[in-house]
């Protein structure tokens, strides 16, 4: 650990309450909070919310910067501990949620299987389900996300996914390579949600070939009994391609953009046409 920072069993004494209820971590000169981007999926001719992605908000002097710079400058030797420190206010935090149906969101999060088995099992799985219960929150409705899945062995990745399934945890993988090792890794693990990078999309859907052939990967991938979540939606022309091609989940700034925990999340259906539409008017706000 660098000097001045707590052990992991510490975890709490890194994390205040501000006087709203709002949980953020201290990490040096660092606050981290939480931000949470929706997920949609298609319901006749509009689009629900009814999950949540939870990504950490460093801000350092008053200003925000991005997760990437901040892991950037964490030692090696603090990566669990600033890991373990993100997911207690992710999961604290989904009871701030500013929604009519708060408890109905789902919530995904993210599993680095190269952090979780160090030692012997160093027990940030298994603080999931206890957070879970802390927040109210089922383990059924938390969906981890497996980071860098394509680069772990099978063994490696499986043994994550069974280890977060005994937890009663979703599976989500970001698996990027189509063809037959894809097919027989996603048949070994049997994920729940498969996650389609936005920028892959948008390179697949730059060429009329690969365009074409796209709803044929994203039929093959369900019916290995995967959800396909098509992330990075900017342009109404990628939603429209993502919603003909029979995405089961859609996110992306066209969509809503991640904001910090404490605004209100709008957790209304909307049509459709509100987003393909480019002149499209204002929704009208709560009664």
């Amino acid at each position: 650990m660098a000097e001045g920072f707590p052990e992991e069993y510490e975890v709490d004494r890194a994390i205040f309450v501000d006087e709203v209820g709002l949980e953020i971590g201290i990490y040096g000169q660092y606050r981290l909070k939480t931000s949470y981007q929706p997920i949609f999926r298609r319901e006749g001719s509009n689009l629900v919310p009814f999950a949540l992605e939870a990504r950490v908000a460093p801000y350092r002097e008053g200003q925000q910067t991005t997760a990437t710079e901040f892991f950037d400058v964490v030692p090696s030797a603090d990566r669990r501990f600033v890991e373990a420190v993100c997911r207690t206010l992710h999961l604290r935090n989904h009871r701030n949620l500013g929604a009519d149906d708060a408890a109905s969101l789902q919530l995904y999060l993210t599993v680095d299987p190269r952090l979780e088995m160090q030692g012997q099992n160093s027990g940030l799985l298994a603080s999931i389900t206890r957070l879970a219960e802390e927040s109210d929150l089922s383990p059924g409705m938390i969906t981890c996300e497996i980071l860098d899945a394509p680069t772990l062995s099978t063994k490696a990745l499986a043994a994550t996914v069974d280890a977060l399934r005994d937890y009663g945890v979703r599976v989500s993988i970001a698996e990027f390579r189509v063809g037959k090792s894809a097919i027989d890794r996603i048949m070994r693990i049997e994920p729940d949600v498969i996650k389609i990078d936005g920028a892959w999309f948008r390179n697949v859907q730059d060429s009329a070939e690969t365009a074409v052939l796209f709803p044929a990967v994203i039929t093959a991938f369900q019916g290995l009994g995967a959800n396909l979540l098509v992330q990075g939606i900017e342009t109404p022309f990628e939603l429209d391609a993502a919603l003909k091609s029979n995405a089961n989940y859609l996110q992306g700034v066209l969509l809503a953009r991640p904001a910090l925990v404490g605004t209100i999340v709008d957790d209304r259906p909307r049509p459709i046409t509100y987003f393909t539409e480019q002149d499209r008017k204002i929704m009208p706000t709560r009664s």
